[in-house]
């Protein structure tokens, strides 16, 4: 028995198309989850790529097309979950069957990424497609029955590989919501901050605030963000939902005035440096804690970050500021030329995309063009053809740029961008390799100029820069 849902995907906040495209492909290809990308495939990009190799039909499609969405309203991918009975299915052939529904619910006409979880209870599918079509000239019309297409075509692939599926489905299950309101009065939510404002007063410390939020029932979950989860609810709640006053930064404010220990704070575990110059200077700051250039970066960073900066140092050999900065430096040039070329790459990788459209472009509007060109009523023509036109004097303008050049077979330039992306995907490694080494340096340097106090404040740096009156 396999079950599907589909989600438009959009923006997210304070991030790029690209960021928040890359954000979710990562997260779908997690190797915990994928069996080291085992269980990983696609079609017509590259698992890798594929936030970049989207944005790209994304970009030609606005120069194509000339239209455009605001943030809040673009759809920018479809996510599909497909999800398996447990010990029905194999982790391969799931993703076999994925890939197969992924083609017939987008027909082949746009590019997809299949990720196979198996990580919980069940194997389940992710599968995120490109709502910009290969032609780049449309989008995907998630029309008003697209969920029932979808589950139609899934239970076909189910019976298809032998698999059950679900007869009659039970009408839509009420919310967590619902549920909750129903049997106890209250959100799952508002019963959180019920229990949290009456637990949190009588606490003496974190660890007791935590054990008695276990008491009261909650299994808690603590990492980026506090999360805790009632008896009987499905899903963990993050406190951060609860609102503004229920943060883990506003709690921990909450538990200061009461007089308990920072909430969030834990006992620095620093690794015993070198006896050498710039590790037994960052060693005595941190033990002294004063200094102006220690308190200004106290606000934005805390010893732990100290601590992984040392243990940084360390394990470069890295006893010398100068040697620091001129590894720094040259970590930076070296990002930059890698980036310069993946650049070029996506560059060129592009045109040959739009080439490729222009002359696909060409060919499906001749006879219209040819049409238009005899007829007598050109304006009623062009009133009724008007995209079809525009689109095949692109595509002629394209042509002339050539320059006399003869105009490429569609079969020569998509080996052209597949030997583009093949080379990119090789560059790609190297990219993102360079691009952590220069993070890392560029972190520990700064670091150690606030640690040290050997970087100005930012007011500082205004009055020095800003002539006086």
């Amino acid at each position: 028995m396999a079950i599907s849902n589909i989600f438009p995907r959009k923006i997210m906040k304070n991030r790029t198309r690209q960021q928040s495209m890359a954000g979710r492909h990562n997260y779908d290809q997690k190797p915990e989850k994928t069996l080291d990308g085992k269980l990983v495939s696609s079609y017509m990009c590259s698992p890798e790529t594929a936030a970049e190799e989207f944005e790209i039909s994304k970009k030609i499609y606005a120069r194509l097309t000339g239209r455009s969405q605001s943030k809040q309203h673009d759809i920018i991918m479809y996510r599909v979950i497909q999800s398996f009975r447990p010990g029905e299915v194999s982790p391969e052939e799931a993703n076999r069957i994925g890939y197969e529904l992924a083609m017939k619910f987008t027909r082949g006409q746009h590019q997809f990424v299949v990720s196979t979880h198996v990580d919980k209870a069940h194997i389940h599918t992710h599968i995120e497609f490109n709502s910009t079509n290969l032609n780049c000239d449309g989008k995907f019309q998630n029309v008003k029955n697209s969920a029932f297409l979808l589950r139609k075509l899934n239970d076909e692939l189910c019976r298809a590989h032998g698999l059950s599926v679900i007869e009659r489905p039970k009408p839509r299950a009420k919310t967590q919501g619902e549920a909750a309101a129903a049997k106890y009065g209250v959100s799952f939510k508002e019963r959180l901050r019920q229990t949290i404002d009456r637990v949190l007063p009588d606490c003496r410390s974190y660890q007791e605030f935590l054990a008695n939020m276990r008491g009261e029932g909650y299994e808690v979950k603590e990492g980026k963000l506090l999360s805790f989860r009632a008896p009987g609810q499905e899903r963990f709640t993050r406190s951060n939902r609860l609102g503004a006053e229920y943060t883990r930064e506003a709690l921990e404010d909450r538990f200061v005035r009461q007089g308990g220990r920072n909430i969030g704070a834990k006992p620095p575990a620093f690794r015993n440096g070198r006896s050498v110059n710039l590790l037994i200077d960052i060693q005595a700051k941190m033990a002294a804690g004063k200094g102006a250039g220690y308190q200004r970066w106290a606000k934005v960073f805390n010893l732990k970050e100290a601590a992984k900066t040392l243990n940084f140092l360390t394990e470069h050999g890295l006893t010398d500021y100068d040697a620091l900065a001129a590894r720094a430096e040259q970590a930076g040039k070296q990002f930059d030329e890698a980036s310069r070329r993946i650049k070029q790459l996506e560059g060129r990788m592009a045109g040959t995309a739009q080439l490729k459209t222009h002359i696909i472009n060409y060919a499906k509007t001749r006879e219209v063009y040819t049409a238009y060109k005899k007829s007598r009523h050109k304006k009623e023509f062009l009133a009724e053809y008007g995209d079809e036109i525009a689109r095949h004097e692109a595509a002629k303008r394209a042509f002339d740029a050539l320059n006399g050049k003869p105009i490429p077979k569609v079969a020569q330039l998509s080996k052209q961008y597949a030997a583009l992306l093949a080379e990119k995907q090789e560059r790609y490694a190297e990219y993102r390799d360079l691009r952590r080494q220069m993070l890392e340096y560029r972190t520990a340097k700064q670091n150690v100029d606030r640690i040290l106090g050997l970087e100005p404040a930012k007011s500082e740096q205004l009055r020095e820069a800003k002539p006086e009156r």
